[in-house]
């Protein structure tokens, strides 16, 4: 990866937590370690308390800016977020923008309503507009 893309990746990952504290008030920063180890892109920052900030400790977000977000690309970004989420033991959430659009946010099915189907594939997720992702995450919480 270019150091531009890695700069359009860390930019990505600070402007979706920028949006998740406007939304929801809850601090999250970049996993500094995810580049080496391996890891989620953003985690909760360790003074966050409360309800909607252990809702958001229970999600490996995975960050992704690109200029198009293809059907393929989205597959593959899907089975990266449900691999670390499964390494981490937490529900995978991959948060995306293509390049002059709104952030999308995918979850799986069964973290919006448990007992939904499991499956594995991007077709058993839902997803929604970051401001509908917050929105869920109150709920939930």
């Amino acid at each position: 990866m270019g150091s531009h893309q890695r700069a359009k990746g860390a930019g990505g990952e600070r402007e979706f937590a920028g949006l998740v504290m406007d939304h929801l008030g809850v601090r999250m920063v970049r996993n500094l370690v995810q580049a080496r180890s391996g890891g989620c892109d953003l985690i909760v920052c360790d003074t966050e308390e409360g309800p909607v900030a252990d809702m958001l400790r229970r999600l490996a977000v995975e960050v992704k800016r690109s200029r198009r977000a293809t059907g393929h690309l989205l597959q593959k970004w899907w089975v990266q977020a449900m691999e670390q989420a499964q390494a981490d033991d937490l529900v995978p959430c991959l948060a995306y923008r293509e390049d002059r659009q709104p952030w999308r946010v995918v979850v799986p099915m069964s973290f919006v309503r448990d007992g939904l189907h499991r499956g594995e594939g991007v077709e058993w997720t839902f997803t929604t507009s970051a401001e509908g992702f917050c929105a869920l995450v109150r709920e939930l919480a």
